[in-house]
């Protein structure tokens, strides 16, 4: 409500400025007229107080006389035409002029108008769904203005998760890696940085985003996008113990909520089932890589299905393998299966009744798996 007070009074104002002027120039203009008769009738007692006092012909006083008498005449006329013509404005026009105005511009933007409209930031437009923004305004808008201001990191901070839900990973690498240089390094940005190269890379750990990962650990070592990404990066240069054991590490350090903690889990019991499965089979020949490579989602999820079935088959005829029983329960919790990941947990403990650190190890993997009663 204060708001419109104030805009009300400043439209009060502008009114103003405008009528004031006009009614001083109509009384300026009246004066002036009106002293020109009282001029002239002066200037009649002077001639003939001097004519008086023999100061002053008889002639001369009679055509001074019908000088100042044509003169004034022609004043009186001016005068009373003026008055006829031309009226100030009433005092109480101006002043319901002044009132009616603002009233009448607030009435009409309240019915019409909508001030109840919440504002509009820019990151706030930008988190809405992609069905509710015209995303091409939206970013050339904000494109124009980086163009005109490269040095702005808050702005490329705000277009550079843009860019990713949008698939433009290389434009989000770039826009990620000013924001670093413009707005400073924090954990989260060398992360987000590192996450657009890898997917720049199709999936690829580059040493580039390593390196940023590296640095997000750095400055947050319990940052779980760069310890995910760095476990992906042992995954993909062959250390599958280092990258089991990350995401071992990951999962005990998350919170039972964590978003991250399905993906974690998924690429675990992928890993644990495929390295279960190339122990008990001859490896993969580069052509069976290359089609795995080229599964459809479904086509792999089937392929890890065959292989947790492998190793459920492996551990029924010998159970005393407890790192194969606690995968066998990632595994079935990823898939879906929770009772049969407590069914495998309850074959571990049947094939170690008396050994404490195994039991010690199963109850961490419920409690990890969320598999407590």
């Amino acid at each position: 409500m204060g708001l419109w007070v104030v805009l009300a009074i400043l439209t009060a104002l502008a009114v103003l400025s405008v009528l004031v002027p006009l009614t001083r120039s109509r009384a300026a203009a009246a004066g002036a007229e009106a002293s020109d008769v009282a001029v002239y009738r002066s200037q009649l007692r002077e001639i003939d107080a001097e004519l008086a006092r023999g100061l002053l012909d008889p002639r001369e006083a009679e055509a001074a006389r019908l000088e100042i008498g044509r003169r004034l005449l022609a004043a009186d006329r001016a005068a009373q035409a003026h008055s006829a013509a031309v009226r100030p404005l009433p005092r109480g026009l101006v002043a319901a002029v002044i009132v009616a105005v603002p009233l009448l511009s607030v009435g009409l933007y309240l019915a019409g108008g909508a001030p109840g409209y919440p504002d509009q930031p820019l990151s706030a437009r930008l988190q809405k769904p992609v069905e509710d923004q015209d995303y091409a305004i939206l970013i050339a808008r904000v494109e124009e203005h980086l163009a005109a201001n490269p040095r702005d990191g808050q702005g490329w901070e705000v277009l550079a998760p843009v860019y990713m839900r949008l698939g433009r990973f290389e434009d989000a690498a770039r826009a990620w890696h000013n924001a670093i240089q413009f707005s400073g390094a924090t954990a989260a940005r060398e992360a987000n940085f590192g996450e657009a190269l890898v997917a720049l890379d199709d999936g690829m750990v580059s040493e580039t985003a390593r390196a940023a990962f590296e640095r997000a650990l750095a400055s947050e070592p319990g940052n779980a996008k760069a310890r995910f990404f760095l476990a992906v990066a042992a995954e993909q240069d062959g250390d599958t113990a280092g990258a089991a054991a990350q995401w071992r590490a990951l999962l005990a350090d998350s919170p039972p909520d964590a978003p991250w903690r399905g993906a974690v889990a998924h690429r675990l019991a992928a890993l644990e089932a495929g390295a279960d499965a190339t122990a008990a089979a001859p490896g993969p020949s580069a052509a069976d890589v290359a089609a795995a490579g080229a599964m459809t989602a479904e086509e792999r999820a089937r392929m890890i299905s065959d292989m947790v079935a492998g190793l459920a088959a492996r551990l029924a005829e010998d159970g005393r393998d407890l790192d194969g029983w606690l995968r066998l329960a990632r595994a079935y919790v990823v898939l879906g299966t929770p009772d049969k990941a407590r069914d495998a947990l309850a074959s571990a403990r049947r094939n170690y009744p008396d050994d404490a650190e195994a039991g010690a190890r199963i109850e961490a993997a419920e409690r990890e798996l969320g598999l407590g009663s």
